[in-house]
């Protein structure tokens, strides 16, 4: 009994987990495709008023990272960033705070870094030194891969925008549309926050239905536990209807109409199949975690195949 509530606060912190990004959309291009320009418009456009938070960011590449009071160094994956740094890492913000518009002699680091640097994590506003400029400490986020954000500077390009929608379940394919049309490049990935936890619900939903609807059935043959059967029965059902009240009506990835159910399966194939290839190439740590959570679904387009 002990190891099933576990189990059961297990998921349910996995759920409350995913939910936290279920209003996230992130979208990578084939090449540095996004000016600055084209981002301020963005912003500046009617459809901004959809984000609660939005970013553009590019990958620097790995660069060593040294502080001139101990003398440590290390080496970290350094992104440059423009806009809300909070549409991109959420609630991961450990201590200290995002930088702002117009700052420049600051940074981020994750608290692998900063150990690396410091021997501690809480090390707001100290100095580290990036590519022979010195930068303050604005906050330290979660993770422990190695990571360094600073902001870009007013006329770069970036590899991606990453947005938070006002509501988890407004349209993510509007959203896209909306990105893709500020940016002068080809979509190379994109990773839905709502179609993960959508996912997540119906896969929970669907074995909370195999453990208890089927036990109860078999309860409900037996005379002598027919009542047994039922309390469990309803249980079960209830539970279902609590997860199922959670999937927002209107979703890209649900039919909404009858007509709907005719191209379904190929939806859901396709979604499996983006989701694998994701696995592949992922920029922050919270989609790693993401992929690492579905590993039944990876298995979707290969059973999908042999209907």
């Amino acid at each position: 009994m002990g190891l099933l509530a576990l189990a059961a606060a297990a998921v349910l912190s996995w759920l409350i987990w995913l939910r936290g990004f279920s209003d996230y959309l992130s979208v990578t291009f084939e090449e540095a495709s996004v000016t600055g320009e084209g981002f301020r418009n963005l912003l500046e456009s009617s459809n901004a008023e959809a984000f609660s938070s939005a970013a553009a960011w590019k990958e620097e590449g790995e660069m060593e990272l040294e502080t001139e009071q101990s003398g440590r160094s290390t080496r970290a994956l350094v992104y440059a960033m423009r806009g809300q740094v909070q549409a991109v890492f959420g609630d991961t913000l450990l201590m200290g705070r995002y930088f702002t518009e117009g700052e420049e002699a600051v940074c981020l680091l994750d608290e692998k870094a900063a150990k690396e640097l410091f021997g501690s994590d809480d090390v707001t506003g100290r100095e580290v030194v990036l590519m022979g400029e010195t930068r303050k400490v604005a906050g330290i986020l979660q993770g422990d891969r190695g990571i360094c954000v600073i902001p870009a500077g007013e006329d770069e390009a970036f590899r991606g925008i990453t947005v938070r929608k006002q509501r988890a379940e407004q349209s993510s394919a509007n959203a896209l549309t909306a990105i893709s049309s500020y940016a002068q490049g080809e979509t190379e990935r994109i990773v839905d926050g709502q179609l993960y936890y959508i996912l997540a619900l119906l896969r929970t939903a669907g074995i909370l239905t195999v453990i208890t609807v089927v036990p109860a059935v078999l309860l409900i043959k037996v005379k002598e536990k027919r009542l047994a059967g039922a309390a469990v029965l309803a249980a079960g059902l209830l539970i279902l209807a609590v997860f199922t009240a959670e999937i927002p009506l209107g979703s890209d990835y649900l039919p909404t109409y009858w007509s709907d159910f005719d191209f379904f399966g190929d939806l859901w194939e396709e979604k499996a199949q983006q989701i694998e290839g994701l696995r592949e190439y992922q920029e922050f740590w919270h989609e790693e975690g993401f992929l690492e959570s579905f590993p039944l679904i990876f298995s979707l387009h290969g059973s999908a195949g042999k209907r």
